[in-house]
């Protein structure tokens, strides 16, 4: 048999057409194996008795053959990487020149000088549509509202606009060259601290105000290890240009939003000594300006980031009764380096109000922008156990306040399984905002939860979970102080606001799903509407800036009055004579009108939930 193949092969070899081999005309596998080639084509000799991959390529053939071509690749490589090496010995291959460079010579000579730092990269107007489950998480499932159409995918957010509702300090004019340096010059900082630092604990600032306002303002340069990190001065800044509102501060805005989110992405790489918490805090502040003016995705992107930070620290252990070992947020030498101790009590009590400003972040995050049965997160998974006491009031805080018996165990499970609300006549404004967030988010969370489908043994477990909600928020109700008794200007009358709002929007959210069924849920809905939209003698003119979410709470009041309007229309259209109470109705359903569009004014998300609102109103 092998002399049988042997022969075939010497018979085919033989069969094949003879040719001189010339010089060069060896095949491409040939020449590269240095063998003998007999120059036929297509195929020669050697490649035909033993096939390669590598098809048989001559060199003057009628195209290029691969080999050919990857050899002109690396010749060009070549001469390339020695124009680099010697740049002054060659000619460069391609020379680059600037488009515009005329226009913009001629454009110079006609304007002032243009600022050195380059327009923001567009992604932070308008960063992210709302989302179909943002503008109806937050609705009672009524009858009229869900048809809507949502904002287009393509539909532009833009940034606040219209005057503020506070006097404020002025800022200098929008030709100000400051912002193609490292940071303003103090005096427009100084006026930046001073329209925001009263606002400041609306949008999760947790610092100790008097420490941080002096430190911001120290004779150092940025990023002094006295002085707050750039990220957070830069964040705080923007806040306090958005809040003046001066004529054209819609590019220094640009121009502040882009170099605080540069610098919060690199703070944590430095060695500033409050980094951590510095970063912290300026990823809260950026995400509540993110909601503040309709960039929904970048707010969520920003809690998330900012719950990362306070559960890799560790902040949701602070002084916990449980032993545990102190996070890990670095390798320093082959050897684990956790966050370094507080060294004072201020600090560690920034610390705690830190964890607390996260942890109600993200309560508002999910429920005004996740679906209803989605309302969940990183700090309700299995597992997770906060032990960190409840928050301090950091405005009237001095050393002494944290006795060194206090410790903290499982303190939102605590919360949440007693019989009545834990409020204590002492109870800082932050501790009662905390707890009504919880018991929002709970119900909101127990909404989603609840389907017509569910089991016996489903249903048994709701109704228990849901009667001990209700229990729960009926008790804080009654313990809360009346927002009448608080002036206006009282320092904490919109956190005592934002604290009755979330209560009442806890009992919609509870009891909305069962109003068409039962009379008295239907009741306990339009009782909580009428408290958020009713303020008695309160004057909303001269409250200030207000908490973002104010705008989702009084939105999902002012559906639950139309939802009772549109019922009673009909049924006066049926029977006259039993129709009645639209005008007070009507008054309540007005004054929540007023409320969201005086707020709404420099409120991107705001506006957009009063036109919604007022759409549902047009559809009755």
């Amino acid at each position: 048999m092998i002399a049988d193949g042997t022969r075939q092969a010497k018979a085919s070899s033989s069969s094949r057409p003879t040719k001189p081999l010339k010089r060069g005309k060896a095949c491409m596998n040939c020449r590269f194996l240095k063998i003998k080639c007999d120059g036929v084509k297509p195929i020669c000799g050697p490649c035909e008795l033993h096939p390669r991959d590598d098809e048989c390529e001559y060199a003057d053939g009628p195209a290029r053959s691969r080999t050919k071509v990857l050899e002109e690749t690396v010749s060009r490589l070549e001469a390339r990487l020695l124009e680099l090496e010697k740049p002054d010995g060659s000619t460069p291959s391609v020379t680059l020149h600037h488009p515009y460079g005329e226009y913009a010579a001629r454009r110079a000579s006609k304007s002032p000088p243009q600022l050195s730092i380059p327009d923001p990269v567009p992604v932070f107007h308008g960063i992210s549509p709302f989302s179909p489950t943002s503008t109806t998480s937050s609705l009672p499932s009524g009858r009229h509202w869900q048809s809507f159409s949502m904002l287009e995918a393509n539909a532009e957010l833009t940034g606040s606009s219209g005057s503020s509702t506070t006097h404020h300090n002025p800022l200098p004019p929008p030709n100000t060259t400051y912002l193609g340096i490292e940071e303003p010059p103090m005096p427009t900082l100084h006026a930046s601290l001073d329209n925001f630092l009263p606002h400041a604990q609306q949008f999760g600032f947790f610092l100790h105000i008097p420490s941080f306002y002096s430190s911001a303002l120290l004779a150092f340069p940025l990023g002094h290890p006295s002085r707050p990190t750039a990220g957070l001065l830069h964040a705080v800044h923007l806040f306090g240009v958005h809040f003046s509102q001066p004529e054209g501060a819609h590019s220094q805005e640009s121009n502040l939003l882009a170099r605080a989110v540069q610098n919060v992405a690199t703070d944590l790489v430095g060695s500033h000594p409050n980094r951590i918490i510095h970063t912290l805090q300026a990823e809260i502040l950026l995400a509540y300006y993110f909601l503040r003016t309709g960039s929904l995705l970048a707010a969520k992107h920003r809690t998330g980031a900012a719950i990362s930070l306070a559960l890799g620290c560790g902040l949701h252990k602070i002084r916990s009764v449980n032993l545990t070992a102190r996070s890990t947020i670095a390798i320093v030498h082959d050897q684990p380096a956790p966050l370094p101790l507080p060294t004072s009590q201020i600090e560690e009590a920034e610390r705690i109000n830190g964890f607390w400003a996260v942890f109600m972040l993200h309560k508002f995050i999910t429920v005004a922008l996740e679906a209803p049965s989605h309302v969940c997160g990183a700090l309700e998974a299995p597992g997770m156990q906060i032990d960190t006491p409840w928050p301090f009031d950091m405005d009237n805080f001095t050393e002494g306040m944290l006795h060194a018996d206090l410790q903290g165990n499982s303190t939102v499970r605590v919360f949440l399984n007693a019989h009545t609300a834990d409020i204590q006549p002492g109870d800082p404004p932050m501790v009662l905002a905390n707890k009504a967030a919880i018991l929002f988010h709970r119900a909101a969370h127990l909404t989603g939860q609840w389907s017509p489908q569910m089991s016996p043994r489903d249903r048994m477990a709701y109704d228990a979970a849901a009667r001990s909600v209700n229990l729960l928020i009926e008790s804080f109700r009654a313990n809360l102080m009346p927002i009448h008794t608080y002036e206006t200007h009282h320092a904490s009358i919109r956190t005592i606001l934002l604290t009755h709002a979330l209560i009442d929007a806890a009992s919609i959210k509870l009891h909305w799903i069962f109003s068409y069924a039962y009379p008295a849920s239907k009741e306990v809905c339009l009782n909580a509407a009428r408290n958020m939209v009713n303020y008695g003698d309160l004057n909303l003119h001269e409250i200030g800036h207000i908490n973002p979410m104010m705008g989702n709470l009084w939105m999902t009041a002012c559906h639950v009055l139309i939802d009772e309007i549109s019922r009673v229309r009909q049924t006066k259209a049926s029977w006259p004579e039993a129709g009645g109470g639209e005008d007070e109705l009507m008054e309540s359903y007005r004054n929540g009108l007023k409320a969201m569009s005086l707020f709404s004014q420099d409120n991107v998300l705001m506006r957009h939930q009063l036109t919604k609102v007022q759409d549902a109103f047009e559809a009755i």
